[in-house]
């Protein structure tokens, strides 16, 4: 059960991290009724969530995403002063999976550009996190929250570091400021379904 919760827990978190505001939260969305699909109809409805990932249509979408990225690439390249290109070249790199691309990116963007945008800090604090810089990962999401201490994703991001380092209480604690935020949102409901599973688990593990 445990290990099945945190696989459920990390693969939403994952896809929050995917380029932030809305596109992260519909990645969070379908990580997350995956897993649950997997657990109530078992693997014939993870199987045809793959097929349609790896549908002719899918294929389309990344074709056309490379090429978004290798415009703005280039156009950055030409006119290396339009820092405004930044964001959208790390987003589509997470999109077509060059994830050291997009920190190296994001790491720009925050240090050169603008340390307060708190999206961005946001998603390169948990890029940190995940390739194994966690230290840095967790004190950029705390300066996050200094800046915008209600901003969901940074809630819910620091919840999965607690839960990450075995800190179950710590976890539920911000995983109950995220869902306090806002409980009807997207990312508030993803977070009363994470609070279930790690009420479960506490209740469980021993003392």
């Amino acid at each position: 059960m445990k290990a099945r919760v945190r696989s459920a827990l990390l693969l939403v978190a994952i896809a929050i991290i995917v380029a932030g505001g809305s596109f992260g939260i519909r990645r969070a969305i379908l990580a997350e009724q995956e897993q649950r699909g997997r657990r109530e109809h078992g693997e014939k409805i993870a199987q045809q969530i793959e097929q349609i990932r790896q549908s002719q249509a899918f294929q389309e979408q990344r074709r056309q995403q490379s090429a978004q990225l290798a415009l703005l690439v280039d156009s950055l390249a030409r006119n290396p002063q339009d820092t405004s290109l930044l964001l959208p070249i790390g987003t589509l790199m997470l999109q077509t999976g060059d994830t050291l691309g997009a920190i190296a990116t994001y790491r720009r963007y925050v240090d050169s550009v603008n340390a307060t945008n708190v999206v961005a800090l946001t998603d390169y604090a948990f890029l940190l996190y995940l390739s194994g810089n966690r230290q840095q990962g967790r004190a950029l999401t705390a300066r996050a929250l200094r800046l915008a201490p209600r901003y969901q994703i940074a809630l819910y991001n620091m919840a999965v570091m607690e839960y990450d380092q075995n800190n179950i209480g710590s976890a539920i604690s911000w995983m109950e400021r995220c869902r306090s935020v806002d409980s009807v949102s997207p990312l508030g409901q993803l977070a009363q379904r994470a609070l279930e599973e790690l009420r479960k688990m506490q209740r469980t593990s021993p003392h």
